[in-house]
């Protein structure tokens, strides 16, 4: 979340001093900690001193922001009609409550670390959320009736996305990067809930002569991946790029095919705005929010239904349909234009 906490800083700088404020590292600077319980000691800036400072410093500042719903806990050291709350989904905790539809499996400490995640949000004055869903699932897992300010302000680019890909020059080692053949596109993390098995069944109903490759972009091949891509008879056309620059990323997006984006369940889902902002078709699961943002500039399917998510890559060349689609999301990405959403920032934080 620090795109994201750098963008509140360039959201709220033209109408109040900013300063972004994280725990610092104190008991993590003392020589000789065993690496396996160095994780463990960060917990003591996080947990003890950071909320110390809190206490002590919050009361300065005429709003606190905490930009990362995984951080509410931090309401409880901060006055309370001054603080405010980002909620960016609550998937690991319906995951923690035992929901399996959201794919995100709870550790053995899951369900006491997301109830305190609750009891920090319903602690804060305010709470915006990023979709129209996630504020859905705040309402039902809130059983009693609700004393805050609540509102739904979608997320905006965190960075500058153009559908103009020959202003999109890439350095000599990033160029061979881009597949010169048609290739589908995922960008984000393995996680299970990414669903990114299904792009690999779809290179299988294809067929090893299928014009297709599958570029996955963001985190590395996982073992399974890894080892579809080694064994399997269209493994060749898995392309992994970890971690792109903004540059290359953006042109991925402007010469693929199509965007998959199939995930079970998201809390707003970065990789269609960018993918809309570049002109790129999407192909997206019909779950949680990702209709709401997405909105009529992509096509939709069961996230499990691979054959239809096939129909809609052939749909996708006949080129009416991929510019129809392609003028949809162009403008249905105005509505997170990043004056807009400041805009709405600015009324709702009273600034």
């Amino acid at each position: 979340m620090v795109k994201f906490a750098n963008l509140l800083v360039e959201i709220y700088a033209p109408f109040a001093k900013v300063q972004l404020v994280s725990p610092a590292a104190i008991a993590t600077r003392f020589p000789c900690i065993p690496s396996k319980i160095h994780k463990y000691v960060a917990y003591i800036d996080k947990l003890l001193i950071f909320p110390c400072w809190l206490i002590l410093n919050s009361y300065r500042y005429q709003l606190i922001h905490i930009a990362d719903h995984g951080n509410a806990v931090y309401s409880f050291f901060c006055p309370h009609a001054r603080t405010l709350v980002t909620c960016h989904d609550l998937l690991a905790v319906r995951g923690a409550m035992g929901d399996r539809s959201v794919v995100c499996n709870a550790s053995s400490f899951g369900p006491l670390l997301q109830r305190c995640i609750v009891s920090g949000l319903r602690h804060a004055d305010s709470i915006i959320f990023v979709s129209n869903a996630t504020y859905r699932d705040y309402l039902a897992l809130t059983s009693r009736k609700l004393r805050q300010r609540c509102k739904v302000i979608p997320n905006t680019l965190n960075a500058p996305f153009t559908h103009d890909s020959s202003s999109l020059v890439l350095n000599s080692d990033e160029s061979y990067l881009v597949p010169q053949n048609p290739y589908l596109l995922m960008v984000g993390s393995s996680l299970p809930r990414k669903n990114r098995h299904l792009a690999l069944q779809i290179l299988i109903h294809l067929g090893e002569n299928s014009p297709y490759s599958l570029v996955l972009s963001g985190a590395p091949l996982t073992a399974d991946e890894s080892l579809f891509q080694n064994t399997n008879l269209c493994g060749k056309k898995v392309i992994s790029i970890p971690s792109p620059s903004h540059r290359l990323l953006n042109l991925l997006y402007c010469k693929a095919h199509a965007l998959l984006f199939p995930s079970y369940s998201e809390g707003f889902g970065w990789p269609l705005i960018e993918a809309q902002a570049s002109g790129c078709p999407i192909i997206a699961s019909n779950t949680t929010c990702i209709p709401e943002v997405a909105g009529l500039g992509a096509l939709y399917s069961d996230p499990d239904d691979v054959l239809q998510f096939i129909a809609h890559i052939k749909l996708f060349e006949i080129p009416e349909q991929r510019l129809r689609i392609q003028n949809l999301g162009l403008e249905n990405i105005k509505r997170f234009d990043f004056k807009k959403i400041a805009s709405e920032y600015h009324s709702f934080s009273r600034l």
